[in-house]
């Protein structure tokens, strides 16, 4: 299941460029700011790799890391679960533009705030094909320890888990018992049969 959803996300980031080619020509003013943000370089799993930059593999930035944590769990028959998932996004950017009014490059420090927006736009009240409507449920800043910016974006959604119920299938497959006969069916044939045999 995560391994799909994690796939399934990182594909909605990769292809933010129709996401916005998608937006009303009503807010075309936002489509252009949107336009001009920068890729996602870097997409992987969150394990606060933000925290140990200097033993890390190298990444570029902006980056995008998903983490996944279980609220609740109900039952919703034999071996199948419904789910309810916090995704949570950590955003990062290593910048050392200056936010400050009047700062020279504060124009490119402020994409940073339009990059959350985006994420926001693209995924809240979105499905997909391995989770139901995902729901933003709040925005935090966490701490970088250094000059990057680190925000979190949480949604929660529904996932359902068919994972049990498939492996049951499979084991009771692998204990059922096959026969081999070598007989076979011989065709039916008329009263006549086939050919007209004489006895000598």
């Amino acid at each position: 299941m995560y391994t799909e959803l994690f796939k399934e996300l990182s594909n909605i980031v990769q292809n933010r460029l129709e996401f916005i080619e998608n937006i009303p020509d009503d807010y075309a003013d936002l489509r252009e700011r949107l336009e001009a943000l920068p890729d996602f370089q870097h997409i992987d799993l969150w394990h606060e790799q933000v925290d140990y930059l200097s033993e890390e593999h190298p990444f570029s930035t902006p980056a995008i890391f998903f983490e996944f944590n279980t609220l609740e769990i109900d039952d919703a028959g034999e071996l199948m679960q419904n789910a309810n998932l916090q995704v949570d996004m950590h955003i990062f950017w290593e910048t050392f533009s200056d936010t400050y009014e009047g700062a020279t490059m504060q124009e490119e420090a402020l994409q940073y705030l339009d990059l959350l927006l985006l994420v926001g736009l693209m995924f809240h009240g979105r499905n997909g094909k391995n989770f139901h409507q995902m729901r933003r449920s709040g925005t935090n800043r966490e701490e970088s320890g250094g000059s990057g910016n680190l925000y979190r974006i949480s949604f929660q959604t529904n996932v359902s888990e068919f994972s049990g119920l498939n492996l049951k299938q499979i084991v009771q497959d692998e204990d059922r018992e096959v026969g081999v006969s070598r007989a076979f069916n011989k065709p039916a044939l008329d009263e006549g049969g086939l050919y007209d045999v004489k006895n000598r």
